[in-house]
């Protein structure tokens, strides 16, 4: 009697259904004005001049407008399309580094990263930090933005109970909810889970070291036959957090002396200090920003995988100890874009973004099956964008006369108006609810990226985790034409999942 009683017990969450009802219809403004323009062209071309070039006109607009390839209107694949076809003309398809004595590509990086960089900073000095501790402070030079990443581990989450799984979820919203403000310089946090079958190399190194000597050998043959039992299981996982900020938007002070960089960083580094507060109040183990070999360590088995057991290796060397990788080793030696991957040394890999999440309420480790899945590389990662609550309460607004006004079309012209147009109404309502009560608004986003040695590889792990995703209720889409950007909007950069001028 008590365990069902506890089930009920626990707290449910509910994600709010993505906005699809478009501007009438269903279809958004720019599918509405080529269906309208095809509609009319057609009509006066058939009265005109020819009733074949009307009908043809007219079925292209309505083609363009309401023809779907795997969910995506054309309209959508339209942008993705000609950035990649623009991609391959620049001849930005291909890119190899340069290596002394075997020449290669003149610029410094693949496309996507082009206006990346890396500042070193001593936190010391401003106070926000020890002395000589060097952090990584990652900027996109083109969009203004700058970022710092925290290492961030827990308890086995899936292990406790769902009370403190409750309260464990609840702590995190509440450590998101200081970045609210209606000029708030923080423009995204995001979370990203790496996770990559793990050798056991570490155990049977303990193993030889500690054990060689002991007269037991039944206690080193019952070992050794738990390691080959649990190697097949056995999971790296990393979590790590990085904050973004717009320097546009960070106010300067007289100790700034008129340097924006400056005020930027050393806003940057305060927001991390008293984040990392708040995460350690909620019974996390927090790391300090990541230094600059840290931070191109995490950077190098993102996009190659393969190279990891050569850095723990590397890492065992004491003289290595200060830093596994330089800055000059962060990226890739070479790269390639093709439509379906994006190939950076000797991985391949693929984009997916979570196109639905669960439409019903789900529990605090609703992520779990995901989040434990072993069978590739692969980084889960979800961007939070925080929203000035007069702009949620103004889209609030907007929403609700639109959802209202697209329902009274509907009825009026006879169509049926369904359980979908009920859930989005009400996820309006509980918004503004929430806003009312005081809880701030964020936008957020989900990018899965998997990661293989070769294309066949990929298929297969794409397929699988595909299918553990929707056995949890998310729907992934592979992000075709702009798997370089999915790579980069998961790796510890200062951008967003979608950049600027890209």
């Amino acid at each position: 009697m008590s365990a069902p009683a506890a089930v009920s017990e626990s707290r449910r969450f509910r994600l709010s259904p993505l906005d699809s009802t478009g501007l009438m219809f269903g279809l958004g403004f720019a599918q509405l004005t080529l269906v309208a323009v095809g509609v009319v062209a057609g009509s006066i071309l058939m009265v005109t001049y020819s009733v074949p070039l009307g009908i043809g006109v007219l079925a292209a607009g309505g083609g363009l407008g309401l023809f779907r390839i795997h969910g995506a209107s054309l309209v959508e694949l339209t942008p993705q399309g000609a950035r990649y076809l623009r991609q391959r003309a620049n001849g930005q398809v291909t890119w190899f580094s340069v290596v002394p004595l075997l020449g290669g590509d003149d610029r410094r990086a693949p496309a996507v990263l082009a206006d990346q960089d890396v500042i070193v900073i001593d936190p010391g000095p401003l106070g926000l930090g020890q002395p000589g501790a060097e952090v990584a402070v990652s900027r996109d030079r083109k969009a203004g933005t700058y970022a710092a990443t925290l290492r961030v581990a827990g308890r086995q989450f899936a292990l406790i109970d769902q009370s403190e799984q409750d309260w464990l979820v609840t702590q995190w919203g509440t450590a998101l909810q200081a970045f609210i403000a209606e000029r708030t310089p923080v423009v995204s946090i995001r979370w990203s889970e790496w996770a990559a079958p793990a050798g056991l190399e570490e155990h049977r190194r303990w193993l030889k070291d500690h054990l060689d000597d002991n007269p037991l050998h039944d206690v080193r043959q019952a070992y050794e036959q738990l390691l080959n039992e649990a190697g097949s299981r056995s999971t790296h996982h990393e979590v790590l957090v990085t904050v973004t900020i717009h320097s546009g938007k960070v106010r300067m002070g007289q100790r700034h002396d008129g340097d924006r960089v400056k005020a930027a960083i050393e806003l940057l580094l305060t927001e991390m200090k008293l984040f990392a507060q708040r995460l350690q109040g909620a019974g996390l183990v927090v790391s300090p920003p990541l230094s600059p070999g840290e931070w191109a360590r995490a950077m190098r088995v993102r996009l190659d995988p393969s190279c990891r057991s050569a850095l723990d290796a590397r890492s065992r060397s004491f003289a290595d100890i200060a830093g596994e990788v330089s800055l000059a080793n962060a990226g890739p030696i070479c790269a390639e874009s093709t439509w379906t991957a994006w190939h950076t040394d000797g991985a391949w890999h693929r984009g997916l973004y979570v196109a639905e999440w669960p439409r019903l309420d789900v529990p605090a480790d609703w992520m779990r099956e995901l989040m434990l899945y072993n069978g590739a590389v692969r980084t889960v990662s979800v961007l939070f964008e925080p929203v000035p609550r007069s702009k949620s309460q103004r889209s609030i607004t907007r929403d609700a006369a639109k959802i209202e006004s697209d329902a009274q079309q509907r009825a009026e012209k006879g169509f049926r108006v369904g359980a979908h147009h009920r859930r989005a109404a009400q996820a309006v309502e509980e918004r503004e609810e929430e806003l009312v009560a005081g809880y701030g608004e964020y936008l957020y986003a989900g990018v899965v990226c998997v990661s293989a040695a070769s294309l066949t590889e990929l298929e297969a792990a794409t397929d699988e985790i595909t299918q553990v995703a929707a056995s949890i209720g998310l729907e992934l889409r592979p992000l075709h034409g702009r798997h370089d950007q999915a790579v980069a909007a998961v790796l510890p950069l200062a951008r967003g999942v979608v950049p600027k001028g890209r």
